[in-house]
This record gives structure tokens, C-alpha cells and sequence, in this order.
């Protein structure tokens, strides 16, 4: 029977009729015996919770409330430097991905053809001399792995086994930032992204960036807007087409032509040098006639922005006393972006403002040598060159680990077909996604919550920092038996190059024996946050305070810019120049999209729409009029690369006539197996958590 719009409504009131109508939502019996006290005996335990310190996926410090053995509510730790108490809404989507009802519970086997959704339960050993014997057969130098950015020793143990394999491991994000790192390598000549110091600038000069809804920590560039806006106030000046979250709340949104904002701050680099405003020595080694071709009146028409304002910026920026300079996502996502970034960046170098308050902030080196940020992603390059690669018969195996290509790259690209070429695909995963439906062999992982881990900031506070993740609660499918269950990405790695006799340092190791290792050396420093006389000791203090800093160790000495000369801004190019729009996706309360299976994201509302559960698209007020669009109609929208998908308009007069923005909300989904999904969590919540 299917669950009608009546029954759902009373479903959602709660209290007894939510448990007469579960045989209607379809929802197996033994959803209701799952939570049985026989089967986890900790819940004879009553009255007390505790709070356990653990890190988010985004590399945030939390406290999670255990009750009873259940993950219960999450909060920001107040003692980690990055989020200081505050945390992201992506980290209370961590409580639905450890109980989603669709969690893969054990390994897997194709029984059929590719994509064909169907699939065997195996047991872990079964499973690991499968991927054995077959890499045996088709050559372990033929297999490539490919991952989501990974940092901490999570990144050293998968580039092992990777090296083993004979390939460098490829690092994948649809949310690719490689342009703005590039640039600030070039910058400020470290390899580590400086700490943006928004808090301690008096104005700030945006190109494009949306910190207020970061990929990387919103409630570390929350805290810092704060004290910005806390007295004396700072004032922020927003250039970008599209009016984001951080626009509407900048002191003036600047609207600019898409690709742009190169142009644009080289124009105020020749304001400032021609009027003699700087006098870094930087500044001194660049000659304004060198800038020539950037000056305001001649870029004007072309930016969008009149060449009065361009002047005002510059000299609002030779007055403030400090200074910032920064830029990002749809700044940096064009043809031109790299050199768009080293432009934009390149401002603060003049202004001298780089490893000083309220500018760029250096971050120290990892007191580990060998151990690294998540912040290097592959280039589309490499990926493409992948591609390659399985298609011409070089790679004819592949490793995947919760990196979902397939539903995020082109569509020109028929990834389909490649895939179907590989002898063998191993994806490493909690879900089945677009990618891992065509794996040969599916690994279930361990969520957030269940796992070990350590990792190093990607922007960190401007002192040492490496966090310390512990599992808060066992894993969730613990009772099916060692050789059913989740486990670890690295346990698996580990586990599996044991298997097949590698022998790097990792090879029949667990995670906790690798932290454990990293804690000695740690402990060895005798300074930072935390010190102690005996391991013991010191790694209940890690544990108790999700890890390990020192406030001390800064950068006092800066690194000599790689930058020799301004560098060339040449035109965007556009995928297809015949079309009337630009359609430019922007990121939500679901990122990338890999966050779109947990309802609390998904019934959050956009803070400028108020949209929820829904794709949409924004258009101009009056491009909608003329094409006779509503707000709420559903439009098919095709990128011209072989996407195509469905959103419900939303016309806004802040939006450019020439601009489509689409939003990363949603996903294909079978919503008769969603709303089912939706009974399952509303029974669990309500009677167990």
C-alpha cells in the first residue's frame, strides 16, 4: 500500500497513530525490534550522558552528547581552536548519516550486470581476496585509486597503498579550490593557505568569495565576521555577479561581469601605484605603465563597474589601516580564474599587508613532516588524463573511496562507458552513489562518528593544530559478526595490504596503533596545549580535548613571494558562446550534493530564498516575465556537456538578465523509497533518540 498525502500528514503528528501507520510506510518489521536492549546492553544503563570530543567532516572540533550508547546531539568543542564552541550544520547532518535506515550494513558483490543495482553480502575476507586474486590477475601496476580530499594520516596510508599499486593517488572534489591554493602558494610563497584575519581588518575587499557559506569551516568565518562587525566596525565591499549570502550582508554589493574580477583588482593595483598610494617593496618593483591597460576608464564597460568606484576602492584601501584583500569560488571557477586569483591576491602584497593583523596570516608547517591538510585536489587534467587511461587499456582497475565521479562530471565525458571497461572497481562507501553502483565490490565504511582519525587544519588559526577524531559510539552494525559490519577507509586499506603481502610501514596495522604512534611524537615536543610524563596519560588529553595545539609556535619569518611580475589577465571563455545565459551552480546547506540523502539538510531553508526539499533556479525578474516563468514552475535546464536536470524557478530581481543560478540541492531520487526513508527516521527519533 502506498503512503498517501493523508496518512503522511498524521504520520508527522507523532505520538501512537505514527506507529499504527508504519505497516503502510512499508517499513520492515524488524525496524521496530532494532533498538532491543538484549542486543545492546549499554542501554540497561539509564540517567547519565556523556560528552564525548571528536572532529566533523569539515575538520571542525565537536562535542557529541552520548546517552544510553546513542549519539544524541552535536555540538561545536569550546576548546578547539578552529570553531572555538560553534559548529557548521553539516556537522548535525553527521547524527542522520550514522542511522540513515539506507547505510550499507555489510561488503557486497555484483550479481548482474553493471548498474544493475543488484548485489550478494559477502564477508570481509571473502571480499579482500576477491580484490586479490583478481588485481593478480589483471596487474596490480594497471590500477589507479581515486579519492575525496583526505587529510591527516588518513592521506599517508591511502598514498602508500596507492604507491604500492605503482600510480600516484588522485585526489577529487567537485568544489575544486586548486586556482585560489595555487594562487596563494604564489603569494605568500608557503604551501599552507593563510589564515584569512577578517576579525582584525578595519575593511575587506570580497572578489567572489561566499566565506559565510563555506566549504571549508562556516563557523570559523563566522566568528571572524563577528568581532568584524563588532566595534570599531569593518566595513566589506562585495564584488561578484550573483548576489550570495555574503553580498546582502556586505556594506555594498558590487555587481561585476562574470570573469572579471581579475581585470578589476589589476585596475586597482594601477590606481594605487600611478597615485603613489603604496609604498610596499613590492609595490616598488611593479611599474604602472606595466598596468596601463588596466586602468579604470579603460576596463569600465567591459567589468560593468564605472571607473569612479574602482578609484574609491583603491583609496579605501590606501587609507584603511588594515587591510584585506581576499577572493574565491566564482572568481576563481573560470577560464582565467588562476590568474584571477594571483591578481586578487596580489593586492595584499602591495598593501604590505601579508603575516600582519587584520591581513593574511600565515600558517606554520605541520610539526608532523609527513603529515598534511586535505587541501590538495587533483586538476581536472588529471582526471581527464584517468579517463585516458581506462579507455586506451592502461588502467583496467580502479579503487574508489566516497568520491562520486560519475554523478559530477561532465556528461560529455561518457564516464559510463569508461567504467565499463575496467575489469575491476572496488568503491569504498556508507551509501550506494552514482559511482558505486557500478563497482564490482562495494566497502562499507564507518560514518564520522565510528571512525579514528587525526587531521590538519586546511585554513588553520596561525599556530599549530592537529585534531584528534575518536569513534564516540561503536559501530552501528557491530552485532552482525566480524566479517559483516563497517569499518575504517584506512582499517580497510591496512587490512587489505596485508592481504596482498605490500609491505609498507602501515601493512597489519589499525588506525588507533598509527595514531597512537603519532601521539609519541607528539608527546616528545614537551610543549603546546597538552603535556604529560607517560602515553597514557597524554592520549586521554588529546582524546578528551579532540586534540593537540600550540599557540606559541607561529610564523615569524616571511617566505619570499614567488610572484615576479603582475600577472596577464586575459578574457573568460565560455563553454558554449552561443547561449543567451550563464548557468553558474552555487553551493547550499547540502554542499556538492553528497549531503542531499539527510532530511535536516534538505528542510533547512536557504537563508535567501527560504527554499527547501527543492532544486531551484534563479533567473532575472524581467527574463522571467518576458518568457512567461513563474515562480515554482519547473524548468528542464540543459549545461550544453550533457547535463541536463529539472528546478523550480525563482525569479529575482538581483539576478543579471545574462545569469541562470543553480542551486546543488538535490539529487535523483526515488521518492517512494525516500518517503519510506522519512518513516524510518521519523519512528526513529521520536522513540529512540
Amino acid at each position: 500500500m502506498d503512503l498517501t498525502r493523508r496518512d503522511f500528514i498524521k504520520l508527522i503528528g507523532g505520538g501512537a497513530t505514527g506507529a499504527v501507520i508504519f505497516s503502510a510506510c512499508g517499513v520492515p518489521d524488524e525496524e521496530l525490534y532494532f533498538q532491543s536492549p538484549n542486543k545492546l546492553p549499554e542501554d540497561q544503563v539509564t540517567g547519565i550522558d556523556n560528552w564525548y570530543a571528536t572532529l566533523g567532516s569539515n575538520g571542525e572540533g565537536l562535542a557529541v552528547r552520548i546517552m544510553e550508547g546513542r549519539a544524541k546531539k552535536v555540538e561545536g568543542n569550546s576548546d578547539y581552536p578552529i570553531n572555538t564552541g560553534a559548529h557548521s550544520y553539516s556537522n548535525e547532518a553527521e547524527l542522520q548519516m550514522l542511522y540513515h535506515p539506507e547505510r550499507l550494513e555489510s561488503p557486497l558483490v555484483r550479481d548482474g550486470n553493471r548498474g544493475s543495482g543488484k548485489w550478494i553480502e559477502i564477508g570481509w575476507n571473502d571480499a579482500y581476496q576477491r580484490i586479490n586474486e583478481q588485481l593478480n590477475t589483471l596487474g596490480h601496476n594497471k590500477s589507479r585509486f581515486v579519492t575525496k580530499p583526505l587529510g591527516g594520516r588518513s592521506n599517508s596510508i591511502i598514498s602508500a597503498f596507492s604507491d604500492e599499486l605503482g600510480s600516484k593517488l588522485l585526489s577529487y572534489s567537485p568544489l575544486d579550490d586548486s586556482n585560489l591554493i595555487n594562487a596563494l602558494n604564489i603569494i605568500t610563497g608557503s604551501d599552507n593557505i593563510p589564515k584569512f584575519d577578517i576579525g582584525h581588518s578595519d575593511m575587506v575587499l570580497n572578489f567572489g568569495m561566499d566565506f559565510l557559506n563555506s566549504s571549508y569551516s562556516q563557523a570559523m568565518f563566522g566568528r571572524e565576521y563577528g568581532k568584524f562587525r563588532a566595534s570599531p566596525r569593518g566595513n566589506l565591499y562585495h564584488i561578484e555577479p550573483r548576489l550570495s549570502l555574503t553580498a546582502t550582508n556586505s556594506d555594498e554589493w558590487i555587481f561585476c561581469e562574470m570573469g572579471t574580477e581579475g581585470m578589476i583588482a589589476s585596475a586597482i593595483a594601477y590606481v594605487l601605484i600611478s597615485e603613489k598610494l603604496v609604498n610596499s617593496d613590492f609595490a616598488k618593483k611593479i611599474n604602472s605603465k606595466d598596468l596601463a591597460d588596466f586602468a579604470p576608464e579603460k576596463i569600465s564597460k567591459l567589468t560593468g563597474i564605472k571607473s569612479d568606484k574602482i578609484v574609491d576602492l583603491a583609496h579605501k584601501l590606501a587609507k584603511s589601516k588594515h587591510p584585506l584583500i581576499i577572493g574565491g569560488d566564482i572568481a576563481s571557477a573560470n577560464t582565467n580564474g588562476s590568474s584571477n586569483m594571483v591578481a586578487i591576491y596580489g593586492l595584499n602584497l602591495l598593501l604590505g599587508n601579508i603575516n600582519k593583523e587584520g591581513g593574511l596570516i600565515l600558517n606554520p608547517d605541520s610539526p608532523l613532516s609527513d603529515l598534511h591538510s586535505s587541501k590538495t585536489i587533483s586538476s581536472y587534467q588529471e582526471i581527464l588524463s584517468l579517463i585516458g587511461d581506462i579507455d586506451s587499456g592502461t588502467t583496467n582497475s580502479l579503487f574508489i573511496n566516497q568520491a562520486d565521479i560519475n554523478y559530477s562530471m561532465s556528461g560529455n565525458l561518457n564516464l559510463k562507458s569508461s567504467l565499463s571497461k575496467l575489469g575491476l572497481i572496488v568503491s569504498m562507501n556508507s551509501f550506494v552513489d552514482d559511482t558505486s553502483k557500478y563497482a564490482d565490490i562495494i566497502l562499507p565504511l564507518n560514518t564520522q562518528f565510528e571512525s579514528w582519525g587525526n587531521d590538519v587544519p586546511v585554513i588553520g588559526p596561525g599556530y599549530e593544530v592537529i585534531g584528534f577524531q575518536q569513534p564516540i559510539v561503536k559501530s552501528r552494525f557491530s552485532n552482525k559478526g566480524r566479517q559483516s559490519g563497517t569499518k575504517n577507509a584506512e582499517e580497510i586499506i591496512m587490512e587489505l595490504s596485508d592481504v596482498m603481502n605490500f609491505k609498507n610501514k602501515y601493512s597489519g596495522k589499525t588506525m588507533k596503533d598509527v595514531l597512537m604512534d603519532d601521539a609519541k611524537k607528539i608527546m616528545s615536543f614537551n610543549r603546546g596545549s597538552i603535556r604529560a610524563n607517560d602515553l597514557k596519560t597524554f592520549w586521554n588529553g588529546l582524546l578528551s580535548r579532540g586534540g593537540w595545539w600550540d599557540m606559541k609556535s607561529t610564523v615569524s619569518k616571511i617566505k619570499k613571494t614567488k610572484l615576479k611580475q603582475w600577472p596577464n589577465i586575459n578574457n573568460p571563455e565560455f563553454s558554449s558562446s552561443n547561449s543567451t545565459y550563464h548557468l553558474v551552480p552555487f553551493k547550499t546547506t547540502v554542499s556538492d550534493g553528497s549531503l542531499a540523502k539527510t532530511p535536516w539538510l534538505q528542510g533547512l531553508t536557504d537563508p535567501l530564498t527560504t527554499i527547501a526539499w527543492e532544486t531551484w533556479v534563479e533567473i532575472n525578474e524581467q527574463e522571467a516575465r518576458k518568457l512567461n516563468i513563474k515562480e515554482g514552475d519547473i524548468l528542464d535546464i540543459d549545461n550544453g556537456n550533457g547535463r541536463k536536470i529539472k528546478a523550480a524557478a525563482y525569479p529575482n530581481p538581483a539576478t543579471p538578465p545574462n545569469f541562470l543560478g543553480s542551486s546543488s540541492r538535490w539529487r535523483e531520487i526515488n521518492w517512494k523509497i525516500y518517503i519510506r526513508v522519512w518513516c524510518k527516521y521519523l519512528f526513529y527519533y521520536e522513540y529512540n533518540v
